[in-house]
């Protein structure tokens, strides 16, 4: 029986070119290129329209507006639904509620035979807004048996949220494990400058400064180190640094010369190869956010043998480090212990071995070809009921 593969992806965010490389858009990408399905990426951005020759060899991309105004984007984005809704056999949307409901609920009335996809995106407070074992929570999500009946598929990333939504009946038989994974879009692995040993560099990834990210709590670690220890080591933040967190860096580091001398602030990497060659170099990734959805920034570093440390900011935590496998977990806003674990970790002498198992389990467990053969799955499976 053939089947057709005609996929279009919505997104609301304000797409930029780092997008290219996000599960959004990873997953159109690698279905497109890999199984042969007919994908279109349709998006909202406040920058210029994505353009990329090699992408859209694959997935195309359909800039709809400015993603400044949800209402308005919600009526862009549900007239060109109805323009092209005959074309398509799946509608992929993210998250929950608003237009995540809304569009496939139209996308079946204009057509009925088409099939429809919600990726959850899923962070701790998505969870709880579906299940936290109460009474009261169970009752508070009825409407959303009705808000999301046109939905044929829904997945998520983290496997104990899994495990837990599949058994309720509001997604009995509609959802399935779908984890985010690395992105190697436009970089040749090949050429990919790996030392034969790691350097003694510990960083941490991210938009610096902001209030969810916490990385005041990893630079009052570093200044409590035993710095015997950390004499050979850099500390580097990499990142687009708000100014607040510019000046709190500069004002210790014109105290402590010391701290001037080990903690460098490197500013946003935007080169991709550039990026997983510092990770190839780097022995730790350190992650101090008070919260977190599925981190890419881990992965990636994880993919290139870097061990993580992490604040126990979610159950993600827990899924990508294999319930503390692969990397070791302190308790939220305590500095002593993540100390204490920086420490530990630095001077291990197998730290090298932990790097490498940190690496194999990285790339057998996060990869676009592993999940998108599994997505490709579960599309084909609904096309063909």
């Amino acid at each position: 029986m053939h089947v057709l593969k005609r996929l279009l992806m919505m997104n609301f965010e304000d797409n930029t070119e780092a997008y290219l490389t996000k599960d959004m858009c990873a997953y159109p990408y690698y279905l497109g290129k890999d199984h042969g399905w007919s994908c279109t990426y349709a998006y909202f951005t406040n920058g210029n329209p994505l353009k990329n020759a090699q992408f859209e060899q694959y997935c195309a991309l359909k800039c709809l507006g400015k993603a400044d105004d949800y209402k308005k984007q919600r009526k862009i984005a549900a007239e060109y639904l109805r323009q092209h809704v005959k074309e398509l056999d799946v509608l992929c949307c993210f998250n929950y509620g608003g237009a995540s409901y809304s569009l496939p609920r139209l996308a079946k009335r204009l057509n009925p035979a088409i099939k429809t996809y919600i990726k959850l995106d899923m962070n701790e407070s998505g969870f709880s807004h579906f299940y936290d074992g109460t009474f009261l929570r169970k009752i508070k999500i009825v409407p959303e048996y009705w808000k999301s009946y046109a939905v044929d598929l829904f997945t998520v990333e983290n496997r104990s949220f899994y495990k837990v939504l599949k058994e309720m009946r509001l997604f009995k038989n509609r959802i399935e494990y779908l984890p985010n994974a690395v992105s190697l879009f436009g970089v040749d692995l090949g050429k990919i400058s790996r030392p034969k040993q790691k350097e003694n560099i510990l960083l941490t990834v991210g938009r610096l400064g902001k209030h969810v990210k916490n990385n005041e709590l990893l630079v009052e670690a570093i200044r409590k180190v035993d710095r015997n220890l950390f004499n050979d080591w850099k500390f580097l933040f990499v990142g687009a640094a708000e100014a607040h967190f510019v000046e709190y860096v500069k004002r210790i580091c014109e105290s402590d010369a010391w701290m001037a001398e080990h903690l460098l602030l490197v500013g946003e990497i935007r080169d991709r190869k550039r990026l997983y060659e510092l990770y190839a170099k780097s022995k730790i990734m350190c992650m101090t956010s008070r919260s977190e959805g599925f981190c890419i920034a881990i992965l990636e570093a994880m993919y290139f043998g870097a061990y993580p440390i992490l604040t126990d900011f979610g159950r993600s935590v827990q899924e990508v480090t294999n319930h503390n496998q692969y990397g070791s977990i302190v308790p939220q806003n305590n500095v002593n212990i993540l100390t204490e674990v920086l420490e530990k970790i630095a001077q291990d002498g197998a730290l090298s071995e932990l790097n490498f198992a940190v690496e194999k389990f990285a790339q057998e467990s996060f990869s676009y070809d592993v999940w998108t053969k599994k997505l490709d799955e579960y599309l084909t499976d609904l096309l063909t009921r």
